[in-house]
């Protein structure tokens, strides 16, 4: 890997990195509250162990302009959050807890049950 750095103990608080190249980089046990990312390219990514708590997400998508590769979210809360505008075209829930959860104001449980005892 040419020119690799390695900061470890480092406050480097309030730092930008503008057209940098980091694939193959490695963020543990890293304090990114209140940063901005932009213009990223994550196709691959292994994230987890996160607190997202009052992030926001927007404009994100899995590849306009190459072949889609699906996104997978595993044992992850989403208690009580919003997904505004957007496309859920061809989305999988599976095994999912969904008491409470609404779509347009109507009740996934409900709507479910109702298929159900339809089919």
């Amino acid at each position: 890997m040419a020119n690799a750095v390695v900061f470890e103990g480092k406050d480097i608080a309030g730092s930008s990195f503008k057209s940098v190249n980091m694939a193959g980089s490695t963020f543990e046990d890293v304090d990114l509250s209140d940063s901005t990312f932009f213009n990223m390219n994550l196709r691959g990514a292994k994230i987890g162990a996160i607190d997202f708590g009052g992030a926001r997400l927007s404009c994100m998508n899995t590849g306009e302009d190459r072949p889609r590769v699906p996104v997978r979210f595993t044992d992850i809360e989403l208690d009580d959050c919003i997904f505004e505008g957007g496309s859920f075209a061809g989305v999988k829930i599976v095994g999912a807890e969904v008491a409470g959860m609404t779509i347009d104001g109507v009740s996934v449980s409900d709507a479910i049950d109702a298929y159900r005892s339809n089919n």
